[in-house]
Protein backbone atom coordinates (compact mmCIF):
# COMPACT_ATOMS: atom_id res chain seq x y z
CA UNK A 1 0.00 0.00 0.00
CA UNK A 2 0.91 3.73 -0.71
CA UNK A 3 2.12 6.36 2.08
CA UNK A 4 -0.84 8.15 0.80
CA UNK A 5 -2.96 5.14 1.02
CA UNK A 6 -2.06 4.28 4.50
CA UNK A 7 -2.49 8.19 5.77
CA UNK A 8 -6.08 7.95 4.09
CA UNK A 9 -6.64 4.21 6.10
CA UNK A 10 -5.11 5.92 9.10
CA UNK A 11 -7.65 9.04 9.10
CA UNK A 12 -10.40 7.19 7.94
CA UNK A 13 -10.35 4.37 11.47
CA UNK A 14 -9.50 7.37 13.32
CA UNK A 15 -13.20 8.67 12.29
CA UNK A 16 -14.64 5.13 12.33
CA UNK A 17 -13.65 5.27 16.29
CA UNK A 18 -14.81 8.71 16.66
CA UNK A 19 -18.21 7.54 15.53
CA UNK A 20 -18.16 4.67 17.70
CA UNK A 21 -17.71 6.66 20.66
CA UNK A 22 -20.30 9.00 19.65
CA UNK A 23 -22.31 6.04 19.30
CA UNK A 24 -21.74 5.08 22.96
CA UNK A 25 -22.43 8.68 24.40
CA UNK A 26 -25.83 8.83 22.09
CA UNK A 27 -26.59 5.22 23.29
CA UNK A 28 -25.58 6.09 27.13
CA UNK A 29 -28.18 9.81 26.62
CA UNK A 30 -31.41 7.68 25.65
CA UNK A 31 -30.88 5.44 28.88
CA UNK A 32 -30.49 8.48 31.02
CA UNK A 33 -33.68 9.75 29.17
CA UNK A 34 -35.98 6.56 29.29
CA UNK A 35 -34.89 6.07 33.06
CA UNK A 36 -36.00 10.01 34.02
CA UNK A 37 -39.45 9.18 31.61
CA UNK A 38 -39.85 6.82 34.19
CA UNK A 39 -39.45 8.80 37.41
CA UNK A 40 -41.60 11.31 36.09
CA UNK A 41 -44.57 8.56 35.33
CA UNK A 42 -44.35 7.24 38.81
CA UNK A 43 -44.52 10.82 40.23
CA UNK A 44 -41.03 12.08 40.94
CA UNK A 45 -40.24 15.58 41.07
CA UNK A 46 -40.13 17.53 37.68
CA UNK A 47 -38.00 19.55 39.58
CA UNK A 48 -35.75 16.74 40.53
CA UNK A 49 -35.62 15.21 37.00
CA UNK A 50 -34.39 18.38 35.32
CA UNK A 51 -32.00 18.52 37.44
CA UNK A 52 -30.44 14.86 37.35
CA UNK A 53 -30.59 15.88 33.42
CA UNK A 54 -28.95 18.46 33.37
CA UNK A 55 -25.96 17.02 35.52
CA UNK A 56 -26.29 13.14 33.36
CA UNK A 57 -26.11 14.52 30.24
CA UNK A 58 -23.28 16.04 27.83
CA UNK A 59 -23.15 19.58 28.49
CA UNK A 60 -24.85 20.83 25.45
CA UNK A 61 -27.39 18.08 25.16
CA UNK A 62 -28.60 18.83 28.77
CA UNK A 63 -28.51 22.23 28.46
CA UNK A 64 -30.73 22.36 25.60
CA UNK A 65 -32.73 20.05 26.56
CA UNK A 66 -33.90 21.56 29.49
CA UNK A 67 -34.08 25.26 27.73
CA UNK A 68 -36.11 23.69 25.20
CA UNK A 69 -39.05 21.84 27.49
CA UNK A 70 -38.71 24.46 30.18
CA UNK A 71 -36.69 27.83 30.98
CA UNK A 72 -38.68 28.83 33.93
CA UNK A 73 -38.13 25.07 34.76
CA UNK A 74 -34.06 24.97 34.34
CA UNK A 75 -33.52 28.20 35.91
CA UNK A 76 -34.95 26.94 39.10
CA UNK A 77 -32.30 23.29 38.86
CA UNK A 78 -29.34 25.61 39.96
CA UNK A 79 -30.71 26.22 43.04
CA UNK A 80 -31.90 22.84 43.86
CA UNK A 81 -28.46 21.56 43.02
CA UNK A 82 -27.10 23.72 45.16
CA UNK A 83 -29.76 23.75 48.17
CA UNK A 84 -29.69 20.34 48.22
CA UNK A 85 -26.65 19.32 46.60
CA UNK A 86 -25.84 16.21 43.84
CA UNK A 87 -27.06 13.47 46.23
CA UNK A 88 -30.95 14.86 45.60
CA UNK A 89 -30.08 13.42 41.80
CA UNK A 90 -30.07 9.73 43.12
CA UNK A 91 -33.80 9.82 44.54
CA UNK A 92 -36.59 8.92 43.22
Amino acid sequence: MSVPAERLVTALEEEIGKASKLEHELARARVVLREQVTRLRVGADPELVMATLRYSLPQATGLALVERVDPVLSAHTEAVLSQYGRDVLTES
